[in-house]
């Protein structure tokens, strides 16, 4: 019965796709959300089914255009459509996984795994790009899932998660996260003055910091584009500095100084040290693997990294270790005009 009645809402959704109207930029709504979808399904789009029709979404129809020989004009007319939904997997009857409920794991097609965060992040269980690697925060949006919905909690999505989570999805089931029920912060909350620049020191990781900084003990991060200011807590110390915001306000304040998204890109930022020094670090909003206080919003913990020296980093953390070097220098550069 359950199935039935998701045929049921999947066709009644694809309804207006398949109505022949024109599909163009600036417009908005449930329709270009199964544009979306089924343009993701096939690869041409990355990220969330967000509903607006933008560049990017305009942009991927027009790469499909071009790969299926229509006039690529980046307008979603019933020609486009057509082909567009005959050759998805979000034709009628078929369901968000199209009837296809084996276990999605990191060695699945990359396609399967899309849907699967897709399908996550519209239910505020994932946050982030929409990739297409089975990574972590992944498999932590699908324990959170699990253990909401009274599955069994193992971060794998079988047939009984997918199921439910397809059925979820379908229902139009949004999950209430502490920072939803949250207050809204004041346009004060976390602004200070920014640290004097002959006050920030280029502290290295290994030999100043790290000796020195223990376990619970607090960090003040500075982000200079927005003024803004919040409170990390030290959990441990390996090439960088692991750590999660000290309550619920310093999630919302972080994550407004990173324009509202849980992102790996990182921003270079100041940091005050528990001895009272300022130095240069970088960090993201992407919460990862355990989260160790909780009511702070925050479902995991981020990375801080500090000064290391470049060929050492290369050689340890050659991708995102060498990326946040990088953001480091430049930082640095702005605050001192010293090149390194």
């Amino acid at each position: 019965m359950k199935k039935i009645i998701v045929y049921i809402l999947v066709f009644i959704m694809l309804i207006p796709c398949a109505s022949g109207e024109t599909l163009r930029p600036g417009m908005s709504g449930e329709t270009i959300v199964q544009l979306q979808q089924a343009l993701i399904e096939q690869g041409y789009l990355t990220g969330n089914a967000d509903g607006i029709y933008g560049r990017k979404t305009e942009k991927a129809v027009r790469n499909f255009q071009k790969k299926k020989g229509l006039k690529v004009d980046g307008l979603a007319g019933k020609k486009t459509q057509e082909l567009l939904f005959d050759s998805s997997s979000s034709l009628p009857h078929s369901g968000i996984f199209s009837g296809d409920y084996s276990k999605i794991t990191a060695e699945s097609n990359k396609k399967r795994i899309m849907l699967l965060q897709n399908a996550l992040g519209k239910m505020n269980y994932l946050n982030g790009t929409i990739d297409g690697i089975y990574g972590t925060v992944t498999a932590n949006a699908v324990k959170a899932f699990q253990r909401e919905q009274g599955l069994k909690v193992d971060g794998i999505a079988g047939q009984k998660t997918l199921l439910c989570i397809e059925e979820k999805t379908l229902s139009g089931y949004k999950r209430q996260t502490e920072l939803d029920r949250a207050a809204p912060i004041s346009s004060s909350d976390g602004k200070i003055d920014a640290p004097a620049k002959e006050s920030v020191q280029l502290l290295h990781w290994y030999n100043d910091i790290k000796p020195n900084l223990k376990a619970k003990a607090n960090l003040l991060i500075y982000e200079p584009i927005s003024g803004l200011s919040w409170t990390l807590v030290v959990h441990s110390k390996g090439r960088h500095c692991d750590a999660e915001p000290k309550t619920l306000k310093d999630t919302q304040i972080m994550l407004k100084a990173f324009n509202n998204k849980n992102t790996w890109a990182q921003k270079g930022v100041y940091v005050l040290l528990p001895d009272g020094r300022w130095t240069i670090g970088a960090t993201h909003t992407v919460p990862y693997l355990n989260q160790y206080i909780k009511d702070n919003g925050f479902d995991g913990h981020l990375s801080v990294h500090f000064f290391r020296d470049m060929d050492e980093c290369t050689k340890m953390d050659p991708n995102y270790g060498v990326s946040n070097q990088r953001t480091i220098r430049e930082l640095w550069k702005k605050t001192s005009g010293e090149l390194l």
